[in-house]
Formats: C-alpha cells, structure tokens, sequence
C-alpha cells in the first residue's frame, strides 16, 4: 500500500520510491463541487502527500490535479486518503493519497518525475 508507515512497529510499508516536491494540486472531494489547492510535500508511483486545513477521515476519496515540474500537463485522477497526521503547531493535516484511477500518460509523468530524481525521501513525517 503507498503512503502507509505502520505505526506501531515504525516499519516503512511503501511500495514506491517516493521522492520530495513542492508542486501545485488542486483536489475536491466527492461530495462538494469546488476544487480547492494546495502544495505536495511527497509524490510516488502510487501516491501523494499535502498539506489542508482540518482533519479528513481516513477512506474519503477525491479528485486530484498535480501540476509537476517539467511537465507540460498535469496529472489527474481518483485517490484515497490511507492516512492522516496533524501537523505539529498547527491545526492543518498532512493527508496521505493511494491513486485508485490515473490515466497512462499521467503515471509515466509520475514515473520519469521520480526517475529523474536521484535521491529518494525515506522520512518526510
């Protein structure tokens, strides 16, 4: 599963090599009809992390639109929150995103995007 640490034992249970970036996402959940933004602080193959302003329960699914460095059109699709963490001396959250849908062309940007980069993100909490 992306994007998972187990808490409890500390084990790193990613799947993909994440890498760390301050790129533009744009996402709106399921049940509203406004996109709101915000910056990534990680992306992988199978996921991305960010930044908003209260707790979002853990399961809740949205739309994405990541805007990469380099990359002449931005990425898009469905993805599920696997976690969340308030931010410390701070009432925002860091949710953590598993893609469930994303185009072909928006995973080979993902997958270059990381290539390119040579040094992965081990901790990023």
């Amino acid at each position: 599963m992306a994007f998972f640490i187990d808490e409890k034992q500390g084990a790193e249970r990613r799947q993909f090599r994440r890498i760390k970036t301050s790129s533009s996402i744009e996402y709106r959940f399921f049940n509203c009809e406004r996109f709101q933004q915000s910056v990534t602080c990680d992306i992988s193959e199978g996921g991305v992390s960010f930044i908003v302003d209260g707790p979002v329960p853990i399961g809740t699914h949205l739309y994405f639109q990541v805007k990469l460095k380099n990359k002449p059109q931005p990425i898009y699709g469905i993805a599920k929150i696997v976690w969340v963490t308030k931010e410390p001396y701070s009432e925002k959250h860091r949710l953590g995103l598993e893609f469930t849908e994303v185009g072909t062309i928006s995973k080979a940007d993902i997958c270059s995007l990381i290539q390119e980069n040579k040094y992965a993100c081990y901790n990023s909490n």
